[in-house]
């Protein structure tokens, strides 16, 4: 009787992960902004950064020159994420006071919620000032400096010729006060919404009735015309 050939199973290769869709540098672009903001500059390892995209572990240096190159690239990426959603997809400066104010404030909102493209900016942000990074001068000058210098432009505007420094000093901390209450109160957070995340429509609600607010503010602190100054001071 002759023998009987045993078939070799055939070789079966382990399935492979699926591989998020995108280019190499977006994707390391998403990893690293979602690493950064969470763990902070020193924490963050390009090991990992790689790894979460899928990317072969030489892919930061191949694509940025290194770690530094690529957290800079991180805040460029969220920053111009931030202002297409704070602009509808335009620039800021196009439009009018109230339309960017309005927009501005809820980007704010969406921020504390870490909902939307600018909830990555605002923890990077607070990584940034919690944990300097060694390029946190550089970071804070060319990212957060001109946003919060466009804010101050666009409050000068809008209250008018005669504004003190200080004045649109008390504006701006009046404006990011609120929002850093909301952020550290969880009993506020319940009370305004039912929970800790707000619906679409009650975070644009939210932000309409913040901005109104801020509007009465600029309203109240507005200079007398000259004419009206003297005629009270007789």
């Amino acid at each position: 009787m002759g023998r009987m050939k045993t078939e070799r199973p055939a070789n079966r290769r382990a399935p492979e992960r699926k591989r998020p869709r995108g280019d190499t540098r977006e994707l390391l672009l998403r990893a690293a902004g979602a690493l950064f903001a969470a763990h902070g500059y020193r924490e963050t390892r390009t090991q990992d950064v790689c790894r979460l995209a899928h990317a072969n572990i030489a892919a930061v240096n191949y694509h940025f020159g290194g770690k530094k190159e690529l957290y800079r690239a991180v805040w460029d990426w969220a920053l111009e994420r931030a202002v297409r959603e704070e602009s509808g997809g335009g620039r800021l400066s196009s439009d009018p006071d109230r339309t960017w104010l309005y927009k501005y404030v809820h980007a704010c909102v969406l921020s504390v919620f870490d909902t939307g493209s600018s909830g990555t900016l605002s923890r990077l942000m607070a990584c940034e000032l919690a944990d300097p990074s060694p390029i946190s001068a550089e970071i804070l000058s060319t990212h957060v400096a001109p946003r919060r210098a466009e804010l101050e432009r666009r409050l000068r505007r809008m209250v008018g010729p005669g504004v003190t420094d200080d004045q649109i000093g008390c504006c701006i901390f009046a404006i990011h006060a609120q929002f850093t209450a909301l952020a550290i109160s969880h009993p506020t957070r319940k009370a305004l919404f039912g929970s800790d995340r707000p619906s679409p429509r009650e975070a644009e609600q939210f932000a309409r009735e913040i901005c109104a607010f801020v509007i009465g503010g600029i309203r109240a602190i507005r200079p007398l015309p000259p004419a009206l100054a003297a005629g009270n001071a007789r």
